[in-house]
Protein backbone atom coordinates (compact mmCIF):
# COMPACT_ATOMS: atom_id res chain seq x y z
CA UNK A 1 0.00 0.00 0.00
CA UNK A 2 2.73 2.56 -0.99
CA UNK A 3 -0.43 5.49 -0.79
CA UNK A 4 -1.45 4.46 1.92
CA UNK A 5 2.44 4.42 3.69
CA UNK A 6 3.02 8.01 1.76
CA UNK A 7 -0.16 9.44 3.27
CA UNK A 8 1.19 8.19 6.78
CA UNK A 9 4.43 9.81 6.03
CA UNK A 10 2.66 13.12 5.30
CA UNK A 11 1.17 12.62 8.64
CA UNK A 12 3.92 12.19 10.91
CA UNK A 13 5.85 14.92 9.14
CA UNK A 14 3.18 17.18 9.67
CA UNK A 15 2.61 16.07 13.39
CA UNK A 16 6.36 16.12 13.87
CA UNK A 17 6.08 19.95 12.82
CA UNK A 18 3.23 21.16 14.63
CA UNK A 19 5.14 19.76 17.64
CA UNK A 20 8.32 21.67 17.03
CA UNK A 21 6.17 24.73 16.29
CA UNK A 22 4.37 24.19 19.55
CA UNK A 23 7.52 24.05 21.29
CA UNK A 24 9.19 27.26 19.52
CA UNK A 25 5.89 28.94 20.77
CA UNK A 26 6.10 27.69 24.62
CA UNK A 27 10.26 28.87 24.34
CA UNK A 28 8.89 32.28 22.61
CA UNK A 29 5.87 32.91 26.10
CA UNK A 30 8.41 31.56 28.19
CA UNK A 31 11.11 34.22 27.16
CA UNK A 32 8.22 37.13 27.18
CA UNK A 33 7.17 36.09 30.69
CA UNK A 34 10.91 35.68 31.89
CA UNK A 35 11.11 39.43 30.55
CA UNK A 36 8.44 40.94 31.93
CA UNK A 37 9.16 39.45 35.30
CA UNK A 38 12.71 41.00 34.94
CA UNK A 39 11.61 44.45 34.14
CA UNK A 40 8.87 44.42 36.67
CA UNK A 41 11.63 43.07 39.31
CA UNK A 42 14.24 46.11 38.01
CA UNK A 43 11.55 48.65 38.38
CA UNK A 44 10.34 47.97 42.40
CA UNK A 45 14.12 47.65 42.93
CA UNK A 46 15.00 50.92 41.51
CA UNK A 47 12.05 52.76 43.18
CA UNK A 48 12.82 51.19 46.31
CA UNK A 49 16.42 52.42 46.33
CA UNK A 50 15.44 55.70 44.99
CA UNK A 51 12.29 56.09 47.85
CA UNK A 52 15.15 55.26 50.84
CA UNK A 53 17.43 57.70 49.07
CA UNK A 54 14.88 59.94 49.43
CA UNK A 55 14.10 59.28 53.27
CA UNK A 56 18.04 59.49 53.81
CA UNK A 57 17.88 60.80 57.59
CA UNK A 58 13.88 60.12 58.19
CA UNK A 59 14.14 56.80 59.40
CA UNK A 60 14.99 55.60 62.57
CA UNK A 61 15.50 52.14 63.86
CA UNK A 62 13.81 52.05 67.13
CA UNK A 63 12.32 54.80 70.05
CA UNK A 64 15.71 55.54 71.57
CA UNK A 65 17.08 57.18 68.04
CA UNK A 66 14.21 58.69 66.92
CA UNK A 67 14.06 62.41 67.19
CA UNK A 68 11.16 64.68 69.03
CA UNK A 69 8.00 65.62 67.59
CA UNK A 70 5.04 66.54 69.48
CA UNK A 71 2.71 63.85 67.38
CA UNK A 72 2.73 60.57 66.74
CA UNK A 73 1.13 58.24 64.14
CA UNK A 74 0.24 54.83 65.20
CA UNK A 75 -0.43 53.23 61.86
CA UNK A 76 -3.37 50.15 62.25
CA UNK A 77 -3.16 47.07 61.61
CA UNK A 78 -5.09 43.70 62.39
CA UNK A 79 -7.21 43.38 65.47
CA UNK A 80 -8.49 40.05 66.58
CA UNK A 81 -12.51 39.41 67.08
CA UNK A 82 -12.04 39.18 70.80
CA UNK A 83 -10.40 43.40 70.64
CA UNK A 84 -7.02 41.84 70.92
CA UNK A 85 -4.11 43.78 68.70
CA UNK A 86 -2.19 41.46 66.65
CA UNK A 87 1.89 40.96 67.05
CA UNK A 88 2.51 43.52 64.40
CA UNK A 89 -0.23 45.87 65.65
CA UNK A 90 0.78 45.04 69.51
CA UNK A 91 4.85 46.15 68.63
CA UNK A 92 3.70 49.46 67.18
CA UNK A 93 1.90 50.54 69.98
CA UNK A 94 4.83 49.55 72.72
CA UNK A 95 7.29 51.47 70.11
CA UNK A 96 4.76 54.51 70.63
CA UNK A 97 4.59 53.97 74.56
CA UNK A 98 8.41 53.79 74.47
CA UNK A 99 8.54 57.59 72.99
CA UNK A 100 5.94 58.72 75.52
CA UNK A 101 7.90 56.72 77.79
CA UNK A 102 11.37 58.62 76.72
CA UNK A 103 9.59 62.20 76.23
CA UNK A 104 10.07 62.11 72.87
CA UNK A 105 6.46 62.82 71.67
CA UNK A 106 3.21 64.11 73.56
CA UNK A 107 0.19 62.91 71.39
CA UNK A 108 -0.20 59.51 70.37
CA UNK A 109 -3.00 59.40 67.47
CA UNK A 110 -4.15 56.00 66.62
CA UNK A 111 -5.07 55.86 62.84
CA UNK A 112 -6.61 52.96 61.60
CA UNK A 113 -9.65 51.66 59.67
CA UNK A 114 -12.98 49.49 60.01
CA UNK A 115 -14.44 52.28 61.96
CA UNK A 116 -13.56 52.85 65.37
CA UNK A 117 -13.03 48.67 66.05
CA UNK A 118 -9.66 49.35 64.93
CA UNK A 119 -9.24 52.77 66.82
CA UNK A 120 -11.04 51.49 70.45
CA UNK A 121 -8.72 48.56 70.27
CA UNK A 122 -5.65 50.33 69.66
CA UNK A 123 -6.44 52.91 72.48
CA UNK A 124 -7.86 50.07 74.96
CA UNK A 125 -4.28 48.64 74.92
CA UNK A 126 -2.43 51.68 75.21
CA UNK A 127 -5.06 52.54 78.39
CA UNK A 128 -4.21 49.31 79.80
CA UNK A 129 -0.55 50.12 79.78
CA UNK A 130 -0.53 53.92 81.85
CA UNK A 131 -1.36 56.08 78.60
CA UNK A 132 -3.43 58.40 79.97
CA UNK A 133 -6.56 58.75 77.79
CA UNK A 134 -6.05 62.12 77.20
CA UNK A 135 -3.25 61.76 75.16
CA UNK A 136 -4.24 59.35 72.71
CA UNK A 137 -6.39 60.59 70.01
CA UNK A 138 -8.55 58.58 67.17
CA UNK A 139 -8.20 58.54 63.42
CA UNK A 140 -10.70 56.30 62.19
CA UNK A 141 -9.91 57.58 58.74
CA UNK A 142 -6.79 55.48 58.24
CA UNK A 143 -8.19 52.57 55.85
CA UNK A 144 -5.65 52.84 53.77
CA UNK A 145 -1.97 54.30 54.69
CA UNK A 146 -2.44 57.06 52.01
CA UNK A 147 -5.63 58.22 54.02
CA UNK A 148 -3.76 58.31 57.28
CA UNK A 149 -0.77 60.56 55.62
CA UNK A 150 -3.57 62.96 54.14
CA UNK A 151 -5.30 62.93 57.80
CA UNK A 152 -2.08 63.86 59.06
CA UNK A 153 -1.92 66.70 56.62
CA UNK A 154 -4.85 68.20 57.39
CA UNK A 155 -4.45 68.04 61.11
CA UNK A 156 -0.81 68.16 61.62
CA UNK A 157 0.82 70.05 58.49
CA UNK A 158 2.63 72.65 60.48
CA UNK A 159 3.98 69.82 63.53
CA UNK A 160 7.02 67.76 62.90
CA UNK A 161 5.64 64.35 63.35
CA UNK A 162 6.67 60.70 63.92
CA UNK A 163 5.11 57.98 62.32
CA UNK A 164 5.11 54.36 63.59
CA UNK A 165 4.91 50.71 61.89
CA UNK A 166 7.39 47.86 60.53
CA UNK A 167 10.09 48.98 59.04
CA UNK A 168 8.64 48.61 55.27
CA UNK A 169 5.61 49.88 55.56
CA UNK A 170 7.08 52.60 57.82
CA UNK A 171 8.96 54.02 54.87
CA UNK A 172 6.32 53.76 52.66
CA UNK A 173 4.66 56.09 54.97
CA UNK A 174 6.95 58.27 55.69
CA UNK A 175 7.13 58.80 52.10
CA UNK A 176 4.14 59.05 51.50
CA UNK A 177 3.67 61.80 54.33
CA UNK A 178 6.35 63.66 52.94
CA UNK A 179 5.18 63.80 49.51
CA UNK A 180 2.07 65.15 50.56
CA UNK A 181 3.84 67.88 52.58
CA UNK A 182 3.82 66.50 56.53
CA UNK A 183 6.61 66.94 58.46
CA UNK A 184 7.44 63.22 58.68
CA UNK A 185 9.99 61.07 60.61
CA UNK A 186 9.40 57.24 60.61
CA UNK A 187 10.23 54.87 63.45
CA UNK A 188 10.40 50.87 63.09
CA UNK A 189 8.86 48.94 65.01
CA UNK A 190 9.99 45.39 65.26
CA UNK A 191 8.94 42.80 62.44
CA UNK A 192 6.57 40.14 63.13
CA UNK A 193 7.00 36.43 61.89
CA UNK A 194 4.98 33.86 61.09
CA UNK A 195 3.11 32.70 57.76
CA UNK A 196 1.61 35.63 56.69
CA UNK A 197 5.05 37.66 56.75
CA UNK A 198 6.68 36.43 53.34
CA UNK A 199 3.22 37.77 51.65
CA UNK A 200 3.37 41.07 53.70
CA UNK A 201 6.43 41.81 52.42
CA UNK A 202 5.69 41.36 48.58
CA UNK A 203 2.53 43.22 49.20
CA UNK A 204 4.59 46.15 50.57
CA UNK A 205 7.26 45.89 47.47
CA UNK A 206 3.87 46.88 45.10
CA UNK A 207 2.37 48.91 47.89
CA UNK A 208 5.32 50.85 47.15
CA UNK A 209 5.17 50.96 43.54
CA UNK A 210 1.38 52.20 43.45
CA UNK A 211 2.19 55.13 46.49
CA UNK A 212 5.76 55.90 43.96
CA UNK A 213 3.48 56.13 41.01
CA UNK A 214 0.74 58.34 43.47
CA UNK A 215 2.96 60.80 44.38
CA UNK A 216 4.29 61.70 41.23
CA UNK A 217 1.04 61.69 39.06
CA UNK A 218 -0.98 64.18 42.31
Amino acid sequence: MPGAQACGNRLALSNGGGSRLASRQMRHIAIVLAAVACVVLATLLVIDVAVRVTLFGHLYADAASAPSAPVTIVLGAEVYADGRPSPALQSRLDVAIELLEHGKTNLLVMSGGNGMFEVDAMRAYLVAHDVPEEVVLPDPSGERTRASCEHARDTYRELPILIVSQGDHVARATYICRALGVHADGVAAPEFSGDRHFAYLIRERFALLLAFFESVVT
